[in-house]
């Protein structure tokens, strides 16, 4: 390949990503303002300045496009919680920097918040969303299993200690986002953290 073939690839490659980009970001505009259920290709569309046409050249249909977004927002979530994973330290610190992490990944995009709140009751959680790649908090997750390899985690079905976690984490953000209580003040996110903790480790 020649290098003028592959500029003029890479500039195609880049010209489809930006629009599948851009049609995301329509759709994630359009669920905090009027959720799913109001949802459809015309005004995805309309709300990315394209024809709806379009948008089926790189998405079979609206449920296709919400799975690729939910896909999106997980693999960015789940790389964000991972930078606070260092393998030398406790499960402990290892569990307070990765929620720190996927706390403050919430207060920045809070968009995805209240996509990730909506999509979790909505009838578009195919089989493919399913799989454990597509897993939101799978770096605490795998985590958590190291803890209980240690004996340091409760020996509780994963799916508990998921819902103690993710369950009390969605919490302290609403509670945020109306103003019931500040996480930005440092004391009251390290007790929200030690309390987690609390609820899923063996006591010493």
């Amino acid at each position: 390949m020649n290098v003028h073939s592959f500029v003029c690839k890479f500039v195609f490659i880049r010209l489809i990503m930006d629009k599948k980009q851009a049609i995301l970001k329509s759709v994630l505009r359009l669920v905090k303002r009027d959720g799913f259920y109001h949802l459809n290709m015309k005004k995805i569309a309309e709300e990315a300045g394209i024809a709806a046409g379009t948008i089926y050249l790189y998405f079979k249909g609206k449920e296709d496009v919400i799975n690729a977004l939910y896909k999106m927002i997980v693999t960015d979530f789940n790389q964000k919680v991972l930078d606070g994973y260092i393998e030398s330290r406790s499960v402990k610190e290892n569990f307070h920097e990765m929620l720190n992490n996927a706390i403050q990944f919430y207060l920045k995009e809070r968009d995805y918040f209240s996509f990730i709140e909506q999509y979790t009751y909505a009838p578009f959680l195919f089989k493919e969303n399913q799989d454990e790649n597509f897993m939101l908090l799978l770096p605490i997750y795998k985590m958590m299993k190291e803890g209980k390899k240690q004996k340091v985690i409760k020996n509780l079905p994963d799916a508990i200690l998921l819902s103690l976690i993710h369950g009390s984490m969605n919490t302290i953000l609403k509670l945020h986002l109306a103003h019931k209580t500040d996480l930005n003040k440092k004391g009251i996110k390290q007790r929200f953290y030690d309390a987690c903790w609390e609820a899923i480790a063996i006591a010493s």
